[in-house]
């Protein structure tokens, strides 16, 4: 092969990578469709191959109907989630179409991550294009949506476009609300170079992106809008370390979860505050990281799609790939372990020592992860930067 065909394949190799896992996730999924309606969940638990595609459009648009979401339709998830829902069921061929074109916009928003993430220097792409939770988690939910607008704020902030930068972050919370992890670092980024203008230009199109796509549907349906607020704020711990830990209040848990959230948002604008000059586009993409592994970590409900921002986190500052492995491996037998627990609940006590032990098992593989990002932003301070160029 020649040399241009070398360069060809290996820069589509991420790509390629990415899709064929996706695509395998597709197969190992659309059987489902053969088990409609209520008999869904039970098959899917017990052949570990569920998906919320598949079990709320079952829920849905099984018999024709369309409920507006939020309007008629309570939905637990941000606005944009609660549209990307309801769009496919428009579509003829039922819910293997439906499905089939869910997947084909999750695959468009990964191949965008991929590509985000080849053109920020120093990110590693391979740590999301190459992850099996591709495969296992990227038609569980809609979460690749948020990631790659997620990735796109970061991209659009090191190129010097504030109102990028804050639009799709906007687009990104009203997705899911764990893209707002970069505004700390970005922001304390920006005021710290006394770049007033652009925060403000960031801040206003943040602001006005979340209005624009918030404000018609809280108008129209307060309820429904609102829904997503007070369900998730009234649940307890579910599939995560505070199961094992025995903390079962949902306002304990809302408490310490604001806490870890805050503090981690605190640590990551403060570094990027203080980071050296030509180390200050790092230190917030490992802030962004930071605030995201810590908040999934520890957050009182654990799905197992949450390991795709870990994957994201650790593409964005190229961590290690020892942490690429073991956070594979733990997110493999989560995902395996999580739905025989859920196929089984009649001998739940059964799965108590391994399940329990595996949440803390996952726990501590993202708190390495954390670490390490906590000692990587260390080293974008000045004085760190002062030391080696001594050295």
């Amino acid at each position: 092969m020649s040399r241009s065909g070398n360069d060809r394949l290996r820069r589509a190799a991420p790509y390629l990578a990415a899709t064929a896992w996706i695509l395998l996730g597709w197969a190992f999924l659309v059987r489902g469709v053969a088990h409609p309606g209520v008999e869904y969940r039970p098959w899917a638990f017990r052949h570990h191959a569920y998906s919320d595609l598949l079990a709320m459009t079952g829920d849905r648009y099984l018999n024709g109907g369309r409920p507006l979401p939020y309007v008629e339709d309570r939905i637990e998830y941000p606005v944009l989630l609660g549209a990307a829902l309801w769009a496919p069921s428009f579509l003829p061929g039922g819910q293997v179409a439906h499905f089939t074109a869910s997947v084909l916009v999750l695959w468009a928003f990964l191949l965008a991550a991929v590509a985000v993430l080849r053109r920020l220097p120093g990110a590693d792409p391979w740590w999301l294009a190459a992850t099996p939770a591709i495969a296992y988690f990227g038609a569980l939910n809609w979460d690749l949506i948020p990631i790659a607008l997620l990735l796109g704020a970061v991209l659009a902030a090191e190129r010097g476009r504030p109102g990028g930068a804050g639009a799709l972050a906007a687009l990104g919370v009203s997705a899911k609300l764990f893209p707002v992890a970069f505004l700390p670092a970005a922001a304390a980024d920006l005021a710290s170079r006394h770049r007033t203008g652009d925060l403000a230009r960031a801040a206003a199109a943040f602001a006005a992106v979340t209005l624009l796509v918030n404000l018609p549907v809280a108008l129209a349906a307060p309820a429904g809008w609102s829904w997503f607020w007070s369900f998730n704020g009234g649940r307890g711990a579910e599939n995560s370390v505070w199961e094992a830990l025995g903390v079962r209040s949902p306002a304990a848990l809302n408490a310490i979860g604001m806490a870890v959230l805050a503090g981690a948002s605190a640590a990551a604008a403060a570094f990027a505050w203080r980071a050296a000059p030509g180390s200050r586009a790092r230190a917030v993409r490992l802030g962004t990281a930071l605030v995201l592994v810590a908040w999934v970590a520890t957050n009182k409900v654990w799905s197992p799609q949450y390991a795709l921002y870990a994957f994201a986190a650790g593409a964005l500052v190229a961590a290690p790939r020892w942490l690429f492995v073991a956070l594979a491996a733990v997110s493999i037998v989560d995902y395996h372990l999580a739905f025989e627990v859920r196929a089984e609940r009649g001998i739940f006590w059964f799965f108590d020592p391994w399940y329990y032990g595996e949440e803390v098992l996952r726990s501590a593989v993202y708190g390495a992860l954390a670490t390490w990002i906590v000692v990587a932003l260390r080293a974008t301070g000045p004085s760190s930067r002062a030391g080696e160029a001594a050295a």
